[in-house]
């Protein structure tokens, strides 16, 4: 069995998108707080900058996918499709919801404010942790049977 190709500019992106993303999200986010003499709200104040980096870079990848998607269409499924629905909702939902609430509260904790713990951090690690699994099965399903050479 062989396989080809969706469009390998798309498989591409996808994986500098996810290696960006995997590398802010899930190495340098963790590491930050274990650096010696780093204040707390040092971290936090690199943590919002990273994670608006991150953001605009991933708005971009997925509008770049989504244009090369369109422009190949006949090589890709619905799941795909639905794949990339889920990862513009997530992402909106970090962007206009999440971030801002989140960005807000380091503001309040770098001023030196003292705030409960909120449920709103642990949905967001879930949400990055969803687009990461959607961004690997995307660049999963990038490759297509060759039903040709299939026995």
């Amino acid at each position: 069995m062989k396989f080809y190709l969706k469009n390998p500019l798309v498989l591409t992106a996808f994986c500098l998108m996810t290696g960006v993303f995997i590398t802010i999200s899930f190495i340098e986010t963790p590491l930050k707080f274990q650096v010696e003499g780093i204040t707390l709200p040092i971290a936090l104040g690199l943590g919002k900058l990273m994670f608006g980096v991150s953001t605009a870079l991933q708005w971009f990848f997925l509008v770049l996918i989504l244009g090369l998607m369109l422009i190949s269409r006949k090589n890709y499924t619905k799941s795909d499709f639905y794949i990339m629905t889920f990862l513009f909702l997530l992402q909106a939902s970090e962007q206009f919801w999440m971030l801002p609430v989140l960005d807000a509260r380091v503001d309040a904790l770098s001023s030196g404010k003292t705030l409960a713990p909120t449920a709103l951090h642990d949905y967001f690690i879930n949400t990055e942790i969803a687009k990461a699994i959607l961004m690997i099965t995307a660049i999963a399903l990038q490759f297509k049977k060759n039903k040709k050479y299939s026995l």
